[in-house]
Formats: structure tokens, C-alpha cells, sequence
């Protein structure tokens, strides 16, 4: 279809200031890393938009490296990197250093929109990886392969509506995924203070050395479970009895004493418990290369984890191997990362829950990955929130070997050993954060949605077959 923005097609080396890749300081030599510069490798173009760094270097490193600086606004593109990591494409909120891995691109602004060519870049994923396998030995996208790379675009001012348009998406889209992290955040402050720091059975405890009576204690536990006031919890007594009635039972459910245990003092009554008490540890299925093919089935990996816990509904890998029942999961499933290639270690050991994807009809673990199936429904966000912990974290660290690729021990997370509360307890904490993970799927649904909605008018924008103004009013519809 001819479009009727009057489009020009040039090369990538005509419409750039500068082309460039970089370089990284020597890993052996400590004063060149944990400084306070950023530094961007090659893996963390997974992320459409750059707004931090996993790791960080000196001056020092700088100077005594190959390794340049890109500046906010930049392209970057993976130039090499394991799976699909090539080719990956994002946008530099920041300025960073950068590894020798990736090539930068600056447009020259008076002829190309920089978020424009980024949008137009990310669409080029599979003719990067096929340029780079045919002009390559090394199979790397080389910066002079990307200098010859054709872009055809319209007027600038044509450029910026478009980009604009689909960057209105994108900032919906992450400002779920913040809204997300905060809500997670709230459930693992709960589970922190009521069974990692036991605020409420301390508060009890207080209150009883005072002299105050058995509705002055319980009162004390409501007011550090809820965060309020004498003030307001009248007023909640008042306006929302059922909230109060409910609060007020929670509190009545911990202990008023604390006791010796192998694990240190722990609430009375709690049990000194491990995981496989309470669930089911299942391990995924291993998989060769030609089974990853078109299918209906996907693979969660640990491309599912996000760096330090937390699920990444872009990393299903279509799958068309066998598989036990067992090794179908669900949304809602806990899963546990058991493999790492990271090397801070961030995946390995972290927990996330599986978000359900109706692209598949069924999702399977893969080798790297375990799920933890509760006997008891009511337990799954407790066993979540205790993967969570610094606890849980610093035992599994123990249980894992390997230098390039790190594994856990068959019994790392089985063996692992809590305090359990009460049942009753367990159910009423249940009830507190179900309502949170229930919103965090909702935004989940929103986002997918908007990503759908981006994904679509991208290619139609960019190509001219749909006018900007439409696109902007699909936009606004979101």
C-alpha cells in the first residue's frame, strides 16, 4: 500500500550521529566495579526501556576500559548474548556505559525522531538476526552491519505523533507494572511483620507488661496490624463494623508469649515446620532444541523470572515435547527458579506465582524450574510470601553449586525450616492479601492488553497504512 506521508529511505549510517559499541572493565580487578556510574551488558535489553542498570563501575573502571558512554535518548541493540538476546533492541532513559556486546545509535535529531527509529528498530528483530547469521562468521550484528540497514521514514514531525501515540501505551503498560510491584510490596511487608518480625505477638507482649487487661492487648495487637490510631480504629469501629469485627478476630489470633525454639524465639504455639509438610516440591521437564517449535504448549523457564523474584510474561518458549501432568502449572502456581546463569545470582532460588496466558493451552516448568503445590489451597500465598524472605534467600544460597551456571540442591527449598502459625491464622492472612494479588492480575490483564493493542497499530503506524490520528484514537480508547 502506498502511503501518503511522502516516506525516504535511507541507512541507518546516514541518519546517525554516531554508531558505537563498548567494552567492559576486567571482572578480576575490584576497584573497577561497584561504583556509582552506570553500566549496561547485553542481557538487559530484554527490557524495552532502560531506567537503571544491574550493575555499576568506577571512574576508575571507566578509564581503564574500552567500555563508552551512551546518553539518554540512545538506541542500544544486543550484538551478542545467549538465545534470543541478539538483536534485542531498547531505549536509553539514562546515560550508561556499555559492554562490548551492545551497539548504540544516535539519530541525528533534525532528521529522525530517536523514539521513532527505536519503534521502527524493534520491528527489525528477525532481518537483524538473519543479517548477522549471513554477514558474520560469529553470527555477532556487527555496527557495520547495522550502518547499512535500510530505514525508510516519513516527515519528522509525522515521526513524533507516531512515536508518540505508541509511547502512550508503553507508559500505561509501565506504570502497571509499578503499581504491580507496589502491591506486592504491601503483601510482603504483611508477611514480614505478622510472621518474620511478629509485630503483633511483641505488641501483645508490651501491652501485657503495662498491666493493661485482655481488650487493651487485643487493642494493641489491632493497632500494629493496621497501622491506625486509637482515633481511628473508633472510627472504624463506627463506619465499618465488619472491617473492625474482622480486624479484631485477626488480633485475638496470635500469642501473647514468645518461646525457645531450634530456630530462635518464635510465637508460642507456632510449630518449627518445613516446606514439605506443607506442599508438594515438583521439579520441570527437560527439553531438547527441536522441540521448541510452534505449539500451543509453552515453556516456563527461567526466562519467566524477574531479577530478584517475580513473573515475566515474556519469557514462554513454545514447546511441543512430552510432559508429565504433574509438570502443568496454572495461574496462581508458585514456582521456584533452580537453575542461574546471572552472575549476581538474582534468579536462582526466587520465587514467582505463573500468571495464566491465553496464547497457550497449557503451561509446563522446564528442567530449571520447580513448582510448590500446597496440600492445602489456603497456604499458597503464605508459601509464596515465605520465598520472599531474606530467610528463605540466605538458605538457598547455602544449597547452591556452580560457578558459570548455578544449580539448588535437590532439598534446598523441601528442607527449608519456618515457624508455622495457626491454621486459623493462615486462613485470615489468606483473606488480607488475595484481594492485592487479585488486583495485581487485573493489571496484569490491562497491560497484556495494551501490549496486544501496541503490537497491532506499530507496524500499521510505521508502515503509513494507518494514519496517526487513527492511531491515536485507538490509543485513547485503552
Amino acid at each position: 500500500m502506498t502511503s501518503k506521508f511522502g516516506f525516504t529511505t535511507k541507512k541507518v549510517e546516514d541518519i546517525s550521529e554516531a554508531i558505537f559499541s563498548g567494552g567492559t572493565p576486567s571482572t578480576k580487578n575490584e576497584k573497577y566495579w561497584g561504583g556509582d556510574i552506570p553500566w549496561l551488558s547485553s542481557g538487559e535489553t530484554r527490557d524495552r526501556f532502560i531506567n537503571e542498570t544491574e550493575k555499576t563501575i568506577t571512574q576508575v573502571g571507566v578509564d581503564n576500559s574500552s567500555t563508552k558512554i551512551a546518553l539518554k535518548g540512545d538506541i542500544v541493540i544486543a550484538s551478542a548474548g545467549q538465545g534470543h538476546t541478539r538483536g534485542q533492541t531498547s531505549y536509553l532513559n539514562i546515560d550508561t556505559y556499555i559492554n562490548q556486546s551492545i551497539v548504540a545509535i544516535r539519530a541525528k535529531a533534525d532528521e529522525v525522531d530517536s523514539l521513532w527509529l527505536f519503534y521502527n528498530l524493534t520491528l527489525r528483530y528477525n532481518e537483524m538476526r538473519q543479517l548477522s547469521d549471513s554477514h558474520s562468521i560469529r553470527g555477532s550484528l556487527t555496527t557495520s552491519i547495522l550502518k547499512t540497514l535500510e530505514i525508510t521514514f516519513p516527515q519528522l514531525d509525522i515521526q513524533k505523533r507516531m512515536a508518540s501515540t505508541i509511547y502512550g501505551l508503553d507508559k500505561k503498560i509501565a506504570l502497571n507494572r509499578q503499581i504491580n510491584q507496589t502491591l506486592e510490596s504491601i503483601a510482603q511487608a504483611i508477611f514480614k511483620s505478622w510472621f518474620v518480625d511478629f509485630d503483633p505477638v511483641k505488641a501483645k507482649i508490651v501491652a501485657l507488661e503495662s498491666g493493661k487487661n485482655a481488650e487493651g492487648v487485643t487493642r494493641t495487637a489491632m493497632r500494629a496490624i493496621s497501622g491506625k490510631t486509637d482515633d481511628e480504629l473508633d472510627k472504624m469501629e463506627g463506619g465499618q463494623p465488619e472491617d473492625y469485627a474482622q480486624l479484631k478476630t485477626t488480633a485475638e489470633l496470635f500469642p501473647a508469649a514468645m518461646q525457645d525454639s531450634e530456630l530462635g524465639e518464635v510465637p508460642e504455639g507456632w510449630e518449627i515446620r518445613q516446606i514439605q509438610d506443607l506442599a508438594k516440591t515438583i521439579k520441570g521437564k527437560s527439553y531438547k532444541s527441536a522441540e521448541l517449535t510452534k505449539s500451543k504448549t509453552a515453556l516456563v523457564s527461567l526466562k519467566s523470572f524477574n531479577r530478584g523474584g517475580g513473573y515475566r510474561l515474556d519469557g514462554l518458549k513454545e514447546y511441543t515435547g512430552s510432559y508429565k501432568a504433574e509438570q502443568e502449572v496454572f495461574a496462581g502456581d508458585l514456582i521456584i527458579a533452580y537453575t542461574d546463569v546471572t552472575q549476581a545470582a538474582d534468579v536462582i532460588g526466587k520465587p514467582a506465582m505463573v500468571i495464566s496466558d491465553s496464547r497457550y493451552k497449557h503451561l509446563v516448568i522446564s528442567l530449571d524450574v520447580a513448582v510448590v503445590r500446597p496440600k492445602i489451597k489456603h497456604h499458597k500465598s503464605f508459601l509464596y510470601g515465605l520465598a520472599m524472605t531474606n530467610n528463605f534467600q540466605n538458605h538457598t544460597k547455602s544449597y547452591t553449586t556452580g560457578t558459570t551456571v548455578l544449580h539448588l540442591g535437590k532439598s534446598a527449598v523441601t528442607e527449608f525450616q519456618f515457624p508455622k502459625p495457626s491454621e486459623e491464622l493462615l486462613k485470615f492472612y489468606e483473606q488480607n492479601v488475595s484481594p492485592i494479588f487479585k488486583l495485581v492480575n487485573k493489571k496484569v490483564g490491562e497491560s497484556r492488553n495494551m501490549e496486544n493493542l501496541r503490537d497491532t497499530l506499530l507496524p500499521k503506524l510505521l508502515s503509513g497504512d494507518l494514519s496517526v490520528d487513527a492511531g491515536e484514537l485507538a490509543g485513547a480508547k485503552v
